[in-house]
């Protein structure tokens, strides 16, 4: 199972996340790419840490919305969201190249996940980009959405992800806080176990639906980030559930 971290979101000097701390314990990182956050200064750091503690790098993709750290939906068309996604990974790329590394994979964020997620129209938009630009890149993603059968059409490279830090309702979807909290580092390794061992997770109305997934979640905003990733890797230790990248051997 791979873990992986949405990470690189400071902004010249505000600073988000205790980046080199939870680089430790994961798999892949999540680097933003300069339109819901971070910059060329953080990239470049993000992916120098990468690179010493050996952990796949993927671009994190958003709206153009610092002030709203890409949460909030912005009503774009296609073709902008096309073209804004290519412009990210053309950004993060630069820096990967500079550094000796290559791109693992991609992933939206905030809103623009759930839009990817349900409307046809930016799911091909976003796709589109990714077949253009280098499809071997892996596109995380829930499995069973537009976006997961559009990705399986085109021949993509879909790797199906769990977001084991945020509550689901009983339909499978998962809830955006606007505003990351913490949450309990036994619970969220807990849930991590689940899903990597039983392919379940369980619901906020406490139902436990299906949960098949590539890749496991966490995010690097929480408050308590570094304690609930080392706490994922420590359960996966104990319970004889090796963490790798993805394509990993």
């Amino acid at each position: 199972m791979d873990l992986n971290v949405d990470m690189g979101e400071s902004f010249g000097r505000y600073k988000l996340g205790n980046d080199e701390e939870v680089m430790k314990y994961i798999t892949s990182a999540n680097v933003a790419c300069g339109f819901h956050a971070g910059d060329s200064l953080v990239m470049q750091e993000t992916v120098m840490l990468a690179k010493k503690y050996g952990v796949a790098v993927g671009a994190h993709t958003g709206l153009e919305d610092k002030r709203g750290f890409g949460r909030r939906r912005m009503e774009i068309t296609p073709e902008e969201l096309k073209c804004d996604t290519l412009y990210q990974l053309g950004a993060l790329d630069a820096f990967l190249k500079s550094n000796g590394m290559t791109m693992q994979h991609i992933k939206p964020h905030g809103i623009l996940y759930r839009m990817v997620h349900d409307e046809e129209r930016y799911a091909r938009a976003y796709l589109e980009a990714v077949a253009q630009y280098n499809p071997g890149l892996y596109v995380m993603i829930p499995r069973n959405t537009v976006i997961w059968k559009l990705g399986l059409e085109l021949g993509l490279n879909m790797a199906a992800e769990i977001l084991i830090d945020l509550s689901y309702d009983d339909d499978g979807n998962w809830v955006l806080e606007r505003t990351k909290k913490a949450r309990s580092p036994e619970e969220v390794a807990e849930r991590a176990i689940m899903v990597a061992r039983d392919k379940k997770i369980t619901t906020i109305s406490g139902k436990v639906i299906d949960a098949a997934g590539d890749t496991i979640c966490c995010h690097g905003d929480s408050p308590n980030a570094a304690e609930v990733v080392k706490k994922v890797k420590e359960a996966f230790e104990k319970a004889g559930i090796p963490l790798k990248q993805l394509g990993a051997a």
